[in-house]
């Protein structure tokens, strides 16, 4: 049974251990109530369903902007590259790299709820923002497993793409990628849901949420009343619309107000339900 594989008190619990994203450094502590109820049980489902799907799985997680799926996807990055999913090889990717260059951007203009008109450079995030068909290709490439591949990066200190920042060798066999729209069902996202043997969608507090992006952007290099408008006029309406995408995950992530997860649920999937002491 893989429970049992999933080492039950792993050496970093408690600590705090440094996770590089995006460019910037994020701490990681996992305390050993979340690791056995929560995180110990995910793990097993996640490796069992890898095993069964026989080639490169692929895993689109997605969730509402300042949820953590970067958080997310990197600690899992960070699990396997310490052995502690156990013949996995995986890969965290971000969406955020198909950004479209700021000379686009510039150029390209989207209206707002409020009525608003802004180049699209400074709404950067929102669903027209990004360059879908190379989404698309990319992914469609990644299920194909080529020998090597590269993936775009993205870098938050100078808010620009990366291109070819992440390589992607044969031998990876759980890919994760990470993005707001994955599971998006309107032009021209629809059908890239359908790429993924996998959907997680993560959820977080509102109050964390606003937190997390303001946050963002403050150490982006905003000022606090820059942030705030950045936060309710293009973050927050972004938000609403990748909520209504929450139905196509076969599993929800939940954290707290800490950022820990509170719970995992799976529906046609693995169970959700808690560890038996046996298995331990």
């Amino acid at each position: 049974m893989s429970l049992q594989e999933i080492d039950p008190f792993p050496w970093f619990l408690h600590k705090d251990v440094p996770l590089l994203i995006n460019g910037q450094r994020v701490e990681m502590n996992i305390r050993a109530s979340e690791w056995t109820k929560r995180w110990r049980p995910f793990l097993s489902n996640l490796i069992e369903l890898q095993r069964l799907c026989g080639r490169r799985m692929l895993v689109g997680v997605a969730g509402a902007p300042g949820s953590g799926k970067s958080f997310f996807t990197e600690q899992l990055a960070w699990m396997a590259s310490k052995n502690i999913l156990p013949k996995v090889n995986l890969v965290s990717l971000p969406m955020d790299g198909f950004h479209f260059p700021e000379s686009v951007l510039a150029e390209r203009f989207l209206q707002l709820e409020d009525g608003r008109q802004l180049r699209m450079s400074q709404c950067k995030g929102a669903p027209d923002t990004f360059d879908v068909p190379m989404l698309r290709d990319h992914l469609e490439r990644l299920k194909q497993t080529p020998p090597k591949m590269t993936w775009p990066g993205y870098d938050r200190v100078h808010h620009r793409p990366v291109p070819h920042a992440i390589s992607v060798h044969e031998s990876v066999n759980l890919a994760m990628v990470e993005g707001n729209y994955l599971f998006l069902d309107r032009p021209p996202y629809g059908g890239i849901s359908d790429i993924f043997d996998l959907r997680i969608y993560l959820e977080a507090p509102p109050a964390s949420i606003v937190t997390n992006l303001m946050n963002r952007h403050i150490e982006g290099g905003k000022t606090i009343a820059m942030a705030k408008d950045w936060v309710k006029h293009v973050d927050l309406p972004n938000a609403r619309l990748v909520e209504m995408t929450k139905a196509k995950a076969e599993v929800l992530i939940q954290r707290d107000r800490d950022g820990a997860i509170s719970a995992v649920v799976w529906a046609n999937t693995p169970s959700s339900s808690e560890p038996n002491p046996d298995d331990v």
